[in-house]
């Protein structure tokens, strides 16, 4: 097994796309998730996963997670938006992304490039502070389990500090 540094070093070089790798002209769907597929590959668990299927974007779509498509085509703010429909659905339920990214007054962009700038300061800090408070260079069985349990546990706590965030905006809806 892995030491828990070499997890964090593959965790935490995870693979984003960048606003610049996104085409300023409308994309038809297939295009769309080619960008994805191509661009975060990296971060599949297994290769066989998909990222963003067909049935997923008309699905954000229909339930409001997504800005209605005009004809067939994707427009850069619908890219935006679905990067950051496809971040959130990792951690909060689909109403409680609807309630962030099913809106008109959202700078998709903006919203999406200070992620990936939080991002790089959290790839420097997360991983020391995890080192440093969690055990395990190779862990058994059971510290295997405790070392999931605890980093369980602070998914948790980010999924509550969110929900609280949605809940407590008078204009969430």
């Amino acid at each position: 097994m892995p030491t828990l540094h070499t997890l964090l070093e593959e965790v935490f070089s995870d693979a984003d796309i960048h606003p610049n790798d996104v085409p300023r002209l409308e994309l038809y769907m297939d295009q769309v998730l080619a960008l994805f597929d191509e661009a975060l590959t990296d971060n599949k668990r297994t290769p066989e996963d998909k990222l963003l299927t067909k049935t997923m974007v008309h699905n954000y779509s229909k339930e409001g997670l997504l800005m209605p498509v005009k004809g067939k085509k994707y427009t850069r703010q619908h890219i935006m938006q679905l990067l950051c429909v496809y971040h959130l659905k990792q951690t909060l339920a689909l109403s409680d992304v609807k309630a962030l990214t099913g809106r008109s007054d959202v700078d998709f962009e903006a919203c999406y490039a200070r992620l990936l700038r939080a991002k790089e300061q959290m790839r420097d800090l997360i991983p020391p502070l995890l080192l440093e408070h969690l055990p395990g260079d190779s862990p058994d069985s059971d510290e295997r389990l405790a070392l999931c349990l605890i980093l369980s546990e602070i998914s948790t706590y980010m999924r509550r500090l969110c929900e609280q965030l949605i809940d407590g905006t008078d204009d969430a809806n």
